[in-house]
């Protein structure tokens, strides 16, 4: 039993800050989005693509991570709040939240490498002097994605543990238990100790 205090900043300024630093990148965002959509000249469009989806890809991480989620992570327990409106206006639970976030920033670092995937390819013709195969680029970026995806599925399985898991903060970190008792805070837990190979599995997909 570990007696944890949790201060009062991260239920009143960790929210705000969550969701003005959401505002902040979505300005600059939509900014980056119109430069690479009006003044791309011709000659890079086809690169261009790759920088929209991956300036999409972070916005959505974004959007998740200020407005709809905004998860707070409660180290060192397998705890957290989840401020966004996902949680306290639509009711959804902060597992959902996670793995939420879990697929968009996977995406995010999808995107990065497609793009320097695609640089490679490019500048791999340019010493070539000739097109590079397409069906090899193609299966690399189809491996990647499956591979960024697999750990996002299996993390999608620690649903199982959320049921012990305010019974296991209550035995464990009993001053952090309040959390549970006023659902104002939106809190959310995993018991590692239903299925200890789901606390693997959390360390992978979060790697």
């Amino acid at each position: 039993m570990v007696n944890l205090t949790l201060s009062d900043g991260w239920h009143s300024f960790m929210p705000v800050y969550q969701h003005h630093i959401a505002l902040t990148t979505h300005a600059i965002s939509a900014i980056a989005l119109y430069l690479m959509i009006t003044k791309t000249p011709p000659s890079g469009r086809p690169f261009a693509r790759y920088l929209i989806c991956l300036q999409l890809s972070i916005v959505s991480a974004d959007l998740n991570f200020g407005l709809l989620g905004a998860p707070t992570a409660l180290y060192p327990i397998p705890c957290g709040l989840c401020n966004g409106f996902l949680c306290t206006v639509f009711g959804f639970s902060g597992h959902a939240v996670i793995m939420l976030m879990f697929f968009t920033v996977a995406y995010t670092g999808v995107s990065i490498i497609y793009c320097f995937h695609y640089k490679f390819v490019t500048i791999l013709a340019m010493i070539c002097h000739r097109p590079v195969e397409s069906t090899w680029p193609k299966l690399f970026r189809i491996s990647i994605f499956i591979l960024f995806t697999i750990p996002c599925i299996l993390q999608s399985t620690l649903h199982r543990s959320l049921e012990g898991g305010p019974a296991f903060v209550s035995k464990s970190f009993p001053t952090l238990f309040y959390l549970f008792e006023d659902t104002e805070y939106q809190a959310f837990a995993y018991d590692f100790g239903v299925e200890p190979r789901l606390a693997a599995i959390f360390a992978s997909a979060t790697i």
